[in-house]
């Protein structure tokens, strides 16, 4: 309600001021308003909204009056034959019995006759409802949206009309419609209420309709981008941590059914500290972590977490990138970085260490040709002699890494290369005692390779079987043919198969590191340089641990049509 802040004066014995929006009544007697015996005159306030009873329970109570309170026109019929009421103040609209019916019943009590009624309404507001209830005998037809300043002003001015007369004296009786005319009208005013109502409720009808339908079309949206979205989104719970719902990126990237992510108990994200902190965030955040996959293999993943809306809301959204391929490419970029470096070191080191070392290298063998008589002097010199070789042999190795060409591509059969490379590795394989049992298969297709830098692939991978074997062991060699579901990805396969004690996956994670060996005397670039040669020619080498013990390296190389 407005702030009226108007002062009304009711000669000639109350004065009230309306204020602050609730209508502040103060009455300028401290008793509040009396009959002539000096009793407070007594309120009953018919509504069936127990708010707006309190309301007016306070309004009158601070102006000096008694209130009694109904719900409804038979609670209120049965307090004015039991209690002792000097005025009604009625709502119209209620359910069981209106105002306009309590007004019609109180009249037909020949103690109340003359009651004082006020009607109180929001709804009937029409002149033709007015008129009607003035017929019946209602005293006062005060709407609540003219402010309960008004209504008091009603209450005071039928309290000094009825109550404010000489003892004795008798107050004037209203004139009655007979039952026939109030039923015609009465009825006639609720079917008119009814239709009005009726019509509300059909726009209002038509309005939730309208509303439903843009609600669900906002719904079917969100659940579009949400479904094709290309990045993976989860609903978490933030109490729980369980899977609230998913969309079809994120069923892909962790290759369960909707219906298993959804019975999970929490996401199977990598490390309990970054699912921790992922949903006690209140805001975005986000992060690198690993995720496995229903096959068991883990995804680097890039996750972004906030919440779905207020800070209140206990879900918390997921979008979740897989960057495995973009961390190979950030890989292979350092790797290159590191080549690069590589190669300038090289060369620093050719210039500045292959000159004195030949000139070592000689003298040491002109030594050990002039010691010849006395062996252990010899056998002295020859050790640093080997010494030099195996420096001349990292320096060698590391300009390789540095400067590995790309290849010239002819067309080759791979069975063709296995008896050469062979044949380079005889003393090795006397000098171990180790057997080599080959299977080679038929009919394999041309592939297009440098048959030179596959020659040093498979020269190294064949060293490195002979220094792990045991003396007396025996490596396996076999060619074969791999078809992948891609046409386009279709492999001859070389691989060598060993019995030695085999690698740990530690030792596995950094095989095609520069630098890092497990033999001893290794120089830690064999590898590193043969992976660089695969790479070039759009192949493949893994190294795994074989069924049985020992280790199995797999040479993928693709046939080009």
């Amino acid at each position: 309600m407005a702030n009226i802040g108007t002062l009304v004066t009711i000669p000639p014995v109350y004065t009230f001021t309306i204020q602050n929006d609730v209508s502040m009544m103060n009455v300028s007697e401290q008793s509040g308003p009396q009959m002539g015996d000096g009793h407070r005159l007594s309120i009953l306030l018919v509504d069936d909204v127990q708010e707006n009873l309190e309301l007016l329970e306070d309004v009158l109570s601070e102006n000096g009056y008694v209130p009694m309170l109904a719900k409804n026109g038979v609670e209120a019929l049965d307090l004015v034959r039991r209690e002792q009421v000097h005025m009604i103040v009625a709502d119209a609209m209620m359910p069981k019995m209106d105002g306009f019916q309590l007004c019609k019943e109180i009249r037909a009590l020949p103690s109340c006759a003359s009651l004082p009624f006020i009607i109180y309404t929001g709804n009937y507001v029409d002149a033709t409802d007015q008129e009607f209830a003035r017929s019946i005998g209602v005293d006062r037809y005060v709407v609540k949206y003219a402010g309960l300043g008004t209504l008091v002003q009603a209450i005071n001015e039928l309290a000094q009309q009825r109550y404010g007369r000489r003892p004795g004296e008798p107050s004037p009786a209203p004139e009655q419609i007979d039952d026939q005319e109030f039923l015609e009208k009465h009825r006639a005013i609720v079917i008119k209420k009814l239709e009005e109502k009726m019509a509300e409720l059909e726009m209002y009808a038509d309005t939730l309709i309208r509303k439903n339908r843009e609600i669900q079309a906002s719904e079917d949206r969100y659940r579009t981008l949400f479904d094709h979205a290309s990045i993976a989104i989860f609903v978490l719970d933030r109490e729980t941590g369980k899977i609230l719902d998913v969309n079809r990126a994120g069923i892909d990237l962790l290759g369960y059914s909707r219906e298993e992510l959804l019975a999970m108990s929490h996401l199977p994200v990598a490390g309990g500290e970054f699912t921790a902190t992922m949903l006690d965030t209140a805001r975005f955040a986000s992060g690198e972590t690993s995720i496995t996959r229903s096959d068991g293999t883990s995804v680097q993943v890039d996750i972004g977490v906030g919440p779905v809306a207020r800070p209140q809301d206990t879900r918390v959204l997921l979008y979740v990138r897989d960057i495995s391929e973009q961390k190979m490419m950030r890989d292979q970029l350092m790797q290159a970085e590191k080549m690069t470096l590589m190669g300038r070191l090289a060369a620093g080191i050719a210039h500045e260490i292959r000159n004195p070392l030949s000139a070592i290298s000689l003298n040491l063998q002109y030594m050990v040709f002039k010691t010849q008589q006395q062996p252990e002097l010899c056998d002295s010199l020859r050790d640093a002699l080997e010494g030099t070789k195996r420096i001349e042999a990292v320096i060698e190795n590391t300009l390789n890494l540095a400067r590995v060409s790309p290849p010239v591509l002819k067309e080759h059969q791979i069975n063709d290369l296995v008896p050469q490379v062979l044949g380079f590795i005889g003393l090795s394989v006397q000098k171990n005692d180790v057997q080599f049992e080959t299977y080679l298969a038929d009919e394999l297709p041309a592939i297009h390779i440098d048959a030179k830098q596959i020659q040093q692939v498979v020269l190294n991978i064949l060293q490195n079987a002979i220094d792990a074997s045991p003396v007396g062991g025996t490596i396996e060699l076999a060619t074969s043919l791999v078809k992948t579901s891609d046409p386009a990805r279709q492999f001859v396969q070389l691989s060598v198969r060993d019995h030695g004690p085999g690698l740990t996956a530690e030792q596995r994670k950094h095989l095609f590191e520069q630098f890092y060996t497990t033999k001893a005397g290794g120089t830690g670039l064999g590898l590193a340089i043969s992976k660089q040669i695969v790479e070039k020619h759009k192949g493949e080498i893994h190294i795994d641990p074989a069924e049985g013990g020992g280790t199995i390296v797999r040479l993928l190389l693709p046939i080009h049509s």
